[in-house]
């Protein structure tokens, strides 16, 4: 699997992942417990998602590589997949600005949106999705 089929695959759970985790929006008043766990739920499933994507990738990586008798870094080849993540903004703009219309936050400009312009608690999300499936505890 090369990591341009793998950044394919994640959209769905980026999608989640990017619109989900906003610490600045306030649930509202008339909202349940109910609701704050299925939500909470949606971004578990989520992370799970992404961490087992991401380990399957780094998992036929290895095994790619060992059959070929090189060397792998885990580490490494997880660095190279949120690097190039970050770089591609196509995978993880539009999954944003499809939540962030939903819930009626400003959208980011395609053109121009860097990794760091999508929220932070989002980019943590990812991020720490992408280290556990690199570490195989997902």
């Amino acid at each position: 699997m090369k990591i341009r089929h793998l950044i394919a695959a994640v959209p769905v759970a980026l999608l989640v992942l990017t619109g989900c985790s906003d610490s600045d929006a306030e649930p509202a008043a008339s909202s349940s417990n109910e609701t704050t766990t299925v939500a909470a739920d949606v971004v578990d499933a989520a992370v799970k998602e992404m961490c087992s994507q991401v380990a399957a990738f780094i998992d036929s990586s290895e095994q790619a590589a060992q059959a070929a008798g090189q060397p792998f870094d885990r580490a490494a080849k997880g660095e190279e997949f949120l690097g190039l993540l970050e770089a591609n903004s196509g995978a993880w703009v539009g999954a944003y600005n499809a939540q962030a219309e939903a819930s009626g936050q400003p959208a980011l400009d395609p053109a121009t949106a860097t990794w760091e312009d999508m929220p932070a608690d989002s980019r943590d999300m990812i991020e720490k999705s992408v280290h556990a499936g690199v570490a195989g505890t997902c």
